[in-house]
This record gives C-alpha cells, sequence and structure tokens, in this order.
C-alpha cells in the first residue's frame, strides 16, 4: 500500500486562512513520519489536522492506514471508507481500502473496491495487485494471475506483482514460468530480496534445494530482516541439514518473537535432531501464539503421546476432535490414527489432505489397452524405505519372490541409500531400481509415465518422508495403497487398498475412498529370512528380574493410552513380582511413564526398558518375554510380526479401524485367534488369565511355535501369489475398461499351501526314565527348537524336558526314530564339516590328546561324531592310528578320500571288539536317545584299561543355572540333544558300565560342558 505522488502533492485547503501554513508543514511531517515507520508520531500530526478538518480525506486515509499496519483492521476499514466518502474518486483510498477487506476476509467487498479502483484509474498498477490479491484468497488463480500480469505490465518494476505472479505460477503447477518471473524481475530490480525469496520457494518444490538455499540467502543479504526467508530457509535445509535449519528458524524468531510458524517449524528441525522435550515447547509456544492453528495443535499432541505426557490428554483429545468435525484443512491423516478415532472421521481428515495435495494439479491419461497374457505386467513401487526400516523389513522376500517371468518389478526411491545390508538386498530384488529423489514430483511422474509402469503402488501413503505429490499426478493406470499407511488415503487418484477379511472387511467400504482387494490370510507380507540372534541376553544384561513374569510391549511410545497403561499397571498389581518391558522410545518417556505407574499406585521399578538394537539382537531379546501386549485403537503392525516371528505369544483388542486391526489379522493367520479379544475388558481378563496360568500359556507358545512354517502368515510364497493375482486383476479390470471395484483373492488352487506339508515326525515317547527306568518323569520345562541350525519344518517346534524322580537324570520328553534322524543328518552345520576352522581348533585338540595321552599314550583312536575332525587329525598328529565314525556320509566320503578310515553306523552298530586303545565322544553321549547303550558299546570295542574320553554339558556349573534362570540356556533348545548329565549322575552311569573315571576338566572346546576320561576295568 504505497503512497502516490498525487498523494504527496496533496495540500490542505483550511477554511482557516490563518492555519494553512501550519497544516501544510505537519501533514509534511506526517508523511515523513510515515514513511519512516513511525507511525505514533504520524498518528498525532493527522490527528491534529483532522481535528481542525474532520473530513481530510487524506488524514483519514493515512490514519486508516496506520491502523491497519497495527493490525486494527476494523478501524482502518471505517477511516478509510470515510476518506473514499470525502473523495468519492479517490482511487488510492479504494485499491488500499481493498486491503484492508481482504485482511478482514471480506474478499466481495475487496474485490468491488479494488474494481471501483480499476474503473476510476485503469492505469493504477497497485489496484490491480490487491485485486489479484482478493482472487488468490478465493482460489481464483487464474484471475489472480491476470490481475499480477496486468499490474506487471503497468510497472514492470512493481517487485510485488511480479512476485505474486510467480507465486501463482508456482501454485497452478507452472514452475518454470515463475522461475521466468522471477529472473526477469531480477534484471529489472536486481536490489529486491522479493524476487530471490519467490524464486527459492520455486526452486525448492521442484527439489533443487542448492539453488533454492542460495536464492534464500541472497534474498537475505538484500534484507537482513526479512524473517519470512528465514523460515523458507529453514524449511529448504530441513531435508538434511537440521542444525542448520534450527538456526535459520531461530534468526526469524529472533527478528519476529510472535511469527508462530517459524516456532513450529523450528519444532520439527528438533524432532528431527531427537531433541523432543525442545520440540514440544516449540511446538506449544507456536499454539500460545496462535491457538486457531489446528493442525499444530494435532501435531503437539501427537508429539505429546510419543513422550507419554498425558496430563490433560484425554479433555485436549476430546476439544481437537470437536474442532477437526467443524475444519479439518491442514490436519496431518498420521497424528489422528493414534486418536480415538473413527473410520469416517478418517475419511473426512484425508479427503482433505489428499484434495490440498492434488489440487490443479494435471494428470497423465495413459490410454487404454486390451491386457494380453504374453506380456509382463510392469509393477512400480513408489516409497522412500527402500533401507532399514520397518517396511523393507517386512517387504524384502515378497520383491525376491516376485514372478519375474510375468512381472517386471520396479522401484521408485525418493529416500536416501544407508549402505545397509537390507538396502543392498532390495536395490538386488528389483528389475530396475530408479532413484528419483533429485526429480521434483511432476519429474518423477513423468519418469514412471514414461517407463509405462502398469500398476503404481503408493508404500508411503501419508507417513513420515511420503511424497503424495507424485501419485497425485496419476502416473499409471491403476494406483494402490499399501502397507506403509493403515487407513484410507481419502485420495481420488488412488484405486485400491490391499487389506484382508479381518483388518478391513467390506461393510467397511463406504469409509475408503480406495476399492477394498481382499488377500485370502492377512494383508502383510512377511520376510522369513529375518535372522534373530543365536545370542539371546541375560536378563540382567536387560534390566529383568531372575524370576518374575515378563509383559511386554515394545510399540512405539506413541501408540500407548492412558487407558491401556491403566489395564497393565492392574495386571502388575495382580501379579506378583511381574515386570513390564517397554521400548526406551526417547529421552523423556522413561521418566513420564515411572512417573505414570507411581500415579497409579505401582513401584516405577517395576517398568523396564528396552534400549533400541539392531533387528537381530532384538528379535533375540524376545525370548526374555512371557507375553506381548498390544495396544489399542494403534495395534502392533511389524513390532507384533516381530513378537510372533521370535515365538512370543500376543494378545491384543480388535478395534473398529483399520489401525486397530492389525495384530487380530496377523493372530488369526498364524493360528492363534483366541489371543484377539474383543473389548478392553476381555483383554484384561485374559492377560490375567495368561499370566496366571503357565501351562495355557505354554499351550499357546508351542502352537505359535508350531505353526510358524505351516500357516499363512509366514508363508510368503503363496502371499506373493496372492498379491500378484490381486495386482493381475486390478490391471485386467482397467485395461479392459471397467471401473476399479472391491473384490477378494481366492486362496491359491495349485500346490498344497505351505502349512499343509511336510508330514510330521514326532518324537517317541520315553516309557520310563532311560537310565534307571524308573516310570516318575513328570514334564518340568518346555524349548522352542525353531532357531536351531537343524531344525526342519517337519520336526517339532518345541522340546519337552522331564526329570526322573528316582535318579534325577533330566532328558527330553522322547527321541527320533532312525527317519527323523536322517531327516536331521542330512543337514550338516557348518561347523560340522571336516577342516572347519580346524587350524584354531587345533591347539585346545592339542591339549585333550595330550590329557589322554598320560594315560595311554599310543594305539587305535576311534574318534564318534567327528564333525570337523579336528580333534582326530591331532590324534593322528600324536602318532595314534585314527579311526573316525560318523553318522553324516559327506563327512565319511571326505575321511575316506583322505586315505583314512571311517564307518557310517552308530556306535553299537560298530562290531569291532576289542580294537581300540582310545575311543572320544565328544558331544555324543547326551545324543544318544539311550546312553546307556552307547557306554556298553564303548566297553565292548575298548580293550582292558582302554581310555574312554566324554565331553557334555554340566548342569551341576554356575554358568548353567544362570544361564536357566535367565530362560537363555542353549542346551534346552539344541534338536539333537535329548540328555542333560551332572558330574555326579554321569560318574555313576560309568561306575554302572565298567568305567573308572580318572580325570576332570572343563572343556575349551564347548560351552558349559565338562571333560571326563574315563579307563574301561578288567
Amino acid at each position: 500500500m504505497a503512497l502516490t505522488q498525487r498523494e504527496t502533492n496533496t495540500t490542505a485547503r483550511p477554511e482557516d486562512p490563518s492555519r494553512a501554513a501550519e497544516i501544510q508543514q505537519d501533514l509534511a511531517n506526517a508523511l515523513e513520519y510515515y514513511r519512516a515507520g513511525r507511525y505514533g508520531e504520524a498518528h498525532r500530526l493527522y490527528a491534529d489536522v483532522l481535528a481542525a478538518q474532520p473530513d481530510h480525506f487524506l488524514c483519514l486515509h493515512h490514519l486508516g492506514l496506520i491502523a491497519h499496519q497495527r493490525g486494527d483492521h476494523e478501524s482502518a476499514a471505517r477511516l478509510v471508507a470515510r476518506a473514499v466518502a470525502a473523495k468519492p474518486d479517490y482511487v488510492e483510498a479504494l485499491s488500499n481500502l481493498g486491503a484492508i477487506f481482504r485482511a478482514l476476509r471480506r474478499p466481495d467487498d475487496s474485490i468491488a473496491a479494488t474494481r471501483r479502483a480499476i474503473d476510476l484509474d485503469p492505469n493504477c498498477a497497485q489496484a490491480y495487485s490487491n485485486l489479484g490479491n482478493a482472487f488468490e484468497d478465493q482460489g481464483l488463480l487464474g484471475d489472480a494471475l491476470d490481475a499480477y500480469r496486468r499490474a506487471a505490465a503497468l510497472n514492470p518494476r512493481f517487485v510485488e506483482a511480479h512476485a505474486n505472479a510467480a507465486n501463482v505460477l508456482r501454485k497452478l503447477n507452472r514452475p518454470q514460468e515463475a522461475v521466468a518471473v522471477c529472473e526477469a524481475i531480477i534484471s529489472q530490480r536486481p536490489d529486491a530480496p522479493e524476487p530471490y525469496f519467490n524464486l527459492g520457494n520455486v526452486l525448492r518444490e521442484l527439489c533443487r534445494p542448492g539453488p533454492a538455499i542460495e536464492a534464500y540467502r541472497r534474498a537475505i543479504a538484500l534484507r537482513p530482516d526479512f524473517a519470512e526467508v528465514y523460515v523458507n530457509l529453514g524449511n529448504a535445509l530441513q531435508d538434511e541439514e537440521y542444525e542448520e535449519a534450527s538456526a535459520a528458524y531461530r534468526e526469524a524468531i529472533a527478528l519476529r518473537p510472535a511469527m508462530a510458524e517459524a516456532h513450529a517449524n523450528l519444532g520439527a528441525a528438533l524432532e528431527n535432531l531427537g531433541r523432543l522435550g525442545e520440540a514440544i515447547d516449540c511446538f506449544a509456544a507456536a499454539v500460545k501464539l496462535d491457538p486457531e492453528m489446528l493442525p499444530i495443535r494435532v501435531w503437539l499432541q501427537h508429539k505429546r503421546r510419543l513422550v507419554c505426557d498425558w496430563d490433560g490428554i484425554k479433555n485436549e483429545e476430546a476439544e481437537l476432535s470437536a474442532l477437526i468435525a467443524q475444519n479439518c484443512e491442514g490436519v496431518h491423516p498420521f497424528a489422528v490414527l493414534s486418536m480415538a478415532t473413527t473410520a469416517a472421521d478418517q475419511l473426512q481428515i484425508c479427503r482433505s489432505h489428499a484434495a490440498a495435495v492434488s489440487t490443479r494439479l494435471e494428470h497423465f491419461t495413459p490410454a487404454r489397452e486390451v491386457y494380453e497374457g504374453g506380456r509382463k505386467l510392469r509393477i512400480g513401487y513408489l516409497s522412500s524405505d527402500f533401507c532399514r526400516h520397518a517396511t523393507a523389513l517386512l517387504m524384502a522376500e515378497l520383491f525376491e519372490r516376485h514372478d519375474k517371468t510375468r512381472f517386471e518389478i520396479i522401484a521408485y526411491s525418493h529416500g536416501p541409500d544407508d549402505f545397509s545390508a537390507l538396502g543392498a538386498r532390495l536395490r538386488a530384488a528389483f528389475d530396475e531400481f530408479v532413484d528419483v529423489r533429485a526429480l521434483s514430483d511432476d519429474a518423477a511422474a513423468a519418469r514412471i509415465h514414461a517407463d509405462r509402469i502398469d500398476v503404481l503402488i503408493e508404500l508411503k501413503g501419508y507417513t513420515k518422508g511420503a511424497r503424495t505429490g507424485i501419485s497425485a499426478r496419476r502416473p499409471a493406470p491403476v494406483q494402490v495403497n499399501f502397507l506403509g499407511f493403515p487407513g484410507t488415503m481419502g485420495a481420488t487418484f488412488i484405486d485400491y487398498i490391499i487389506a484382508d477379511p479381518f483388518v478391513l472387511p467390506f461393510d467397511q467400504q463406504e469409509f475408503f475412498s480406495e476399492k477394498i482387494a481382499h488377500l485370502p490370510h492377512c494383508y502383510q507380507p512377511n520376510d522369513t529370512q529375518r535372522v534373530i540372534s543365536e545370542l539371546t541376553p541375560t536378563r540382567a544384561a536387560c534390566g529383568l528380574p531372575e524370576h518374575g513374569f515378563v509383559f511386554c510391549s515394545f510399540n512405539n511410545t506413541y501408540k500407548i493410552t492412558p487407558d491401556f497403561f491403566d489395564i497393565w499397571m492392574r495386571l502388575l498389581a495382580n501379579i506378583p513380582g511381574s515386570v513390564l518391558w517397554l521400548l526406551d522410545a526417547n529421552a523423556l518417556v522413561k521418566d513420564n511413564l515411572r512417573k505414570e505407574a507411581a500415579r497409579r499406585g505401582l513401584d516405577p521399578d517395576r517398568l523396564v526398558f528396552a534400549p533400541k538394537q539392531a533387528s537381530p539382537e532384538h528379535l533375540a531379546r524376545h525370548r526374555l518375554a512371557d507375553l506381548f501386549l498390544d495396544t489399542s485403537p494403534y495395534n502392533a503392525h511389524t513390532t507384533a510380526s516381530d513378537a510372533l516371528w521370535a515365538g512370543l505369544p500376543l494378545l491384543t483388542y480388535a478395534g473398529e479401524t483399520f489401525a486397530g486391526r492389525v495384530a487380530g489379522s496377523l493372530l488369526r493367520a498364524v493360528g492363534l485367534p483366541e489371543l484377539v479379544t474383543d473389548s478392553p475388558a476381555a483383554y484384561e481378563a485374559m492377560a490375567l488369565r495368561l499370566a496366571s496360568a503357565p501351562g495355557l500359556l505354554q499351550t499357546f507358545r508351542h502352537r505359535l511355535l508350531g505353526n510358524l512354517r505351516r500357516t499363512p502368515l509366514f508363508d510368503i510364497e503363496a502371499y506373493t501369489r496372492h498379491l500378484e493375482a490381486a495386482l493381475t486383476q486390478m490391471w485386467e479390470t482397467w485395461a479392459n475398461g471397467g471401473e476399479p471395484r472391491a473384490f477378494a483373492v481366492a486362496p491359491s488352487p495349485g500346490a498344497p499351501a505351505r502349512h499343509t506339508e511336510p508330514r510330521r515326525i514326532e518324537r517317541i515317547d520315553y516309557p520310563a526314565c532311560p537310565l534307571c527306568e524308573s516310570r516318575d518323569i513328570p514334564l518340568v520345562l518346555g524349548a522352542d527348537c525353531t532357531a536351531h541350525a537343524l531344525y526342519q519344518p517337519s520336526l517339532p517346534p518345541v522340546m519337552n524336558w522331564r526329570e526322573c524322580g528316582a535318579c534325577g537324570h533330566v532328558f527330553t520328553q522322547g527321541y527320533f526314530g532312525p527317519e527323523a534322524a536322517a531327516l536331521i543328518f542330512e543337514k550338516i552345520h557348518p561347523n560340522q564339516t571336516v577342516g572347519h576352522d580346524m587350524e584354531r581348533q587345533r591347539p585346545v585338540s592339542g591339549r585333550m590328546v595330550e590329557r589322554i595321552a598320560r594315560h595311554v599314550p599310543r594305539g587305535r583312536w576311534l574318534d564318534v561324531g567327528f564333525g570337523n575332525c579336528s580333534l582326530l587329525f591331532t590324534a593322528e598328529e600324536w602318532g595314534y592310528q585314527p579311526v573316525g565314525l560318523d553318522l553324516r556320509a559327506a563327512n565319511v566320503e571326505t575321511l575316506n578320500r583322505l586315505g583314512l578310515e571311517a564307518h557310517c553306523v552308530s556306535i553299537e552298530d560298530l562290531d569291532h571288539a576289542g580294537r581300540y586303545d582310545v575311543i572320544s565322544m565328544a558331544d555324543v553321549l547326551e545324543h544318544l536317545p539311550f546312553p546307556k547303550r552307547g557306554l556298553a558299546a564303548a566297553y565292548r570295542l575298548l580293550r582292558p584299561r582302554g581310555a574312554l574320553f566324554l565331553s557334555m554339558p554340566n548342569m551341576e556349573n554356575m554358568v548353567w543355572r544362570l544361564l536357566h534362570s535367565n530362560k537363555v540356556n542353549p542346551y534346552w533348545g539344541e534338536i539333537e540333544h535329548y540328555h542333560n548329565f551332572t558330574r555326579r549322575r554321569l560318574y555313576a552311569l560309568l561306575d554302572a558300565h565298567g568305567f573308572e573315571p580318572v580325570e576332570y576338566g572343563v572343556s575349551e572346546r564347548y560351552r558349559l560342558c565338562m571333560e571326563v576320561i574315563a579307563i574301561r576295568r578288567e
């Protein structure tokens, strides 16, 4: 609202000629004060003049402008309207009145005032610019652009008009024209900061952050107090340089402390730096400055949930829900998933968000073609998460298992390469991997369209790092919402959502803009190659007590609600000695939840927090927990899959929305529907029942372990075929002229699903103790053996152990017959192959041979179960004549090729009576179904005074007991392990079979093991 020359030349004509000179001087001084921004002094002088001449149009106009500058727009409108009434042809006042009406959000009055100004003076550039502002506010971008261009044509050096035109061109998705406008005015007015500001905005949207940052810095150099530029500079730096972004926002705040947007954006930068406490303070400051910033209020509430700051959270959520129902513009869809929103609420919010993303974008219009089965379908996956990310952990094997004879699989990545093993694996899985980070949304969509993608799968939705503007341009004829965002996208540019009958029943279609496509069992893919570390930490290492029930919930903390925390605390109160194991997600959550526990009368130390770890180690520590407690209204998703894959039972409450039904879908697909409850009360009751009945919980754990390899949840091969069938049907519908429609994929009719194969091989039960034949043999514990290197899906997943009441011997419930033994031994672990790691083990074997040589210095040495042959080769080096015995045919063949004697039979079947001077049975006796038969055979094969060397775990040592108390003893899950001995029980057994123990030692080769040398009596 600049003053014109006509205004500055206006003179006063007072009725009292004696005051003319005085008033003229007051007007001149007031004008100088106004131009200098000294509005108080200008206001005083204008008021003095107005007191003498109440209808002085110039004074009225300028007093109105001062009121406008001060934010008193109502007074401004009254004063400027009086000026126009006093001088109806006052063009400048009419033009500025239009700007004031705009501030008052009276767009029709704004347009009417500026049009009157233009009618009076068609060459008034400022009036055209103000008219453009009014049109822009109403979304009439084409009219606004015409007005700005007219203003710029009337005054080629009118910076504001050019800048506004560039901004509208940016909004109209005409970025190249916007750049040209900015560069044109820069050439005319290189001293003006505004064109550089607008140029930076356009370049940033073109994904050219470097030039954008340079443009912003040029604007700041020209106008160091340009607060808006600092904010947008921070936005450009937010992509990677969070510290520099924070510094830019702080500069903006220093210039304009009341600028709410700068506080909010500083909060976002600090959040990305992991400084959540400071971030929350910044969001709160923004809301205090502008309480009507509903999107920031919602985001603040989401961040408070993340740190479990629940003071007043329920009332706040109720207020926000009411405000969102009235106007959800700008509210981020992800933030409301963990609120008590309905599917209808989520649809409303997502529709608003999608409309903001896609308005005025030009869509590609692919030509239809009749689908011919002969060519491959081209499937594009769009995401920023082709790296170490929860989504990638689920999907890696899906990408690998796509049928490359029928599909071409292309990744479009707008995220970083983290150079991880998972990232490399993902890249290798695709036929083509396209990095679109440096491309604008327009250019990325054009690339996808040029690649003739048939079906584009949007994996991000509205989650962090999404670039929804790419799919909003409709680069592919069929576009699908899948996995990343657990809900509708509310977008006209997305045709389908991948779901299943439980997570999203067809009766929910009205709340989804996409058509629902059901996979047969569960919508979530699962990578069956996820590694679980063999090393399980001790309870003490994880901060858990040695004894007591361990509830756990490794969900992200924003999913925890006060209501469910109430349930958890009641469970701890009802189960003495129990603890709740949670994820240490951020710096604030631990103190906040400990405080909440204390408020509920619980010892805060009964909450244990697990630091973040790499996936293999994180999965391994699940073995220490007893029951995973799910959250609602936002369930565990990948975390539920993790728990189940690690063999940990999970209890969930199935809510009403997609995000609240995922864990239920997983449990049903893994054959545990009983752990899906239908109310919070049923959830609490079932959790209490499971924690109070170890046998029942053990039953569920055993069933889970048995189902992992036989149920649909982890049958990635069948899952991939089902997903491909869904994508093919979507494409065929489009290619043949149909509109998207809901459908369900039938289970594959081909080869039997994996859960029906192979035939189960059970153990043969021991009717009595295999050592003393007592029938007092109660079960004492069960252990998961699916992680063992020799496990095969046809074998039982759980090993149950008995303890003899008569002799104290501990042994498995049963043993494997010849068929199972053949299956086990067909798979050779690398450390059991001839020559493996032999040189490193040679010194250890040498010390073993040296000890035996003190009792029997020479002769023929039979090594039973020789494995890598380190001990046998070392015995030969010592001068013994080596003979090998092993059930692994490949090992025996290798030894024979080396010119050594070896036999592929059991020790009981070897017919070499009295032939051997030494028999070594390292890590063997405990693997024999009937140890007494093995010792009887050894006695028969040895000459009198021959030496028997045994190595096996010793249940009496303290390390064994500590590992057992922490539930991490590996020997309980060793699949070919039938017996666990104490030293005392072993010595009694040796004595009963004609052997005299003469030397005891601690094994260097096998952990927890004892080594015993016994001499055969005469």
